[in-house]
């Protein structure tokens, strides 16, 4: 099963895709209201004008699934079984310094802003690992063998410096598909949700 664009039976294949469908982490409510704030003092401290990522679309990429025209259900029933056969504890994660991606956005030409972690994101680089490996049994092509966890803050034309911020933490419990409707800047829409392991004690 080959992931990316696609077209589907009774589509042109010259239409282009309409849906993106991507496994993620979310961060939980307080985390993610964290985030706004500190995307907000990014924004005055080095006079960045890029829109700002909204709470409600804040989330770390694990594997994406491509981009297709319509919700293609082999596909989702090939990725809910990969899914279902994730074994991991829930996790703490911790992002500490913003970065620049050298790679600007195939969507508005800029540079992405992003929040990242060191050791902090380890638990994110294992569920991406073990996750991966699930779909590329499940007959998924193209998926990356290593990712850089991180959230993505907002898009700015030009890089801003690498630097340490306030750390955001919370503990990861659960992975979800999403769906997102290409070209409409509306919320992604949660497809499954995949619960971790639950653990009778995590570091603080």
């Amino acid at each position: 099963m080959s992931t990316g664009k696609t077209s589907l039976a009774g589509f042109d294949s010259s239409q282009k895709p309409t849906d993106r469908l991507l496994f993620a982490v979310l961060p939980e409510k307080p985390a993610a209201a964290r985030i706004e704030q500190l995307t907000h003092a990014l924004r005055l401290e080095h006079d960045l004008h890029g829109a700002a990522i909204h709470a409600g679309q804040l989330h770390i990429t694990l594997a994406i699934l491509g981009e297709y025209l319509g919700l293609p259900h082999d596909l989702l029933a090939a990725a809910a079984g990969a899914a279902s056969q994730i074994e991991q504890t829930a996790f703490r994660v911790r992002f500490d310094h913003v970065q620049t991606f050298r790679n600007k956005s195939s969507v508005s030409g800029n540079y992405p802003i992003v929040l990242c972690g060191d050791e902090g994101v380890i638990g994110l680089e294992t569920l991406h690992q073990r996750l991966a490996g699930r779909l590329r049994r499940f007959g998924f092509k193209g998926i990356p063998a290593s990712m850089t966890p991180h959230v993505t803050l907002l898009y700015e034309p030009e890089r801003v410096p690498s630097h340490a911020v306030a750390a955001v933490e919370w503990t990861v419990q659960e992975f979800v598909l999403l769906h997102r409707h290409i070209g409409q800047n509306l919320p992604y829409s949660i497809l499954g949700r995949w619960p971790l392991q639950k653990v009778s004690w995590l570091p603080q």
